[in-house]
């Protein structure tokens, strides 16, 4: 069953075995960049092969994040 998520305004269908990788090459995103969410505990972030019905819910709003390697998690 499948569903949609929003990245950069842009409405995303996803399946069942659809990963975050499969979301950010349909929203022609960068293949470093990170897609966060807002979970129930403050932000979470999608592993590349994280499938993404398992981890969000209908028209969850994903944000893509840069990921260089000077800037990550709090790097310098």
């Amino acid at each position: 069953m499948g569903m949609t998520v929003n990245v950069e305004n842009q409405e995303i269908p996803v399946e069942e075995d659809t990963t975050a990788a499969d979301v950010k090459a349909e929203a022609s995103l960068n293949d470093d960049a990170v897609l966060t969410y807002r979970g129930e505990d403050g932000f979470d972030s999608l592993n590349d092969d994280d499938v993404v019905v398992e981890h969000v819910d209908e028209g969850t709003r994903l944000e893509p994040q840069p990921l260089a390697d000077n800037n990550v998690f709090g790097g310098a």
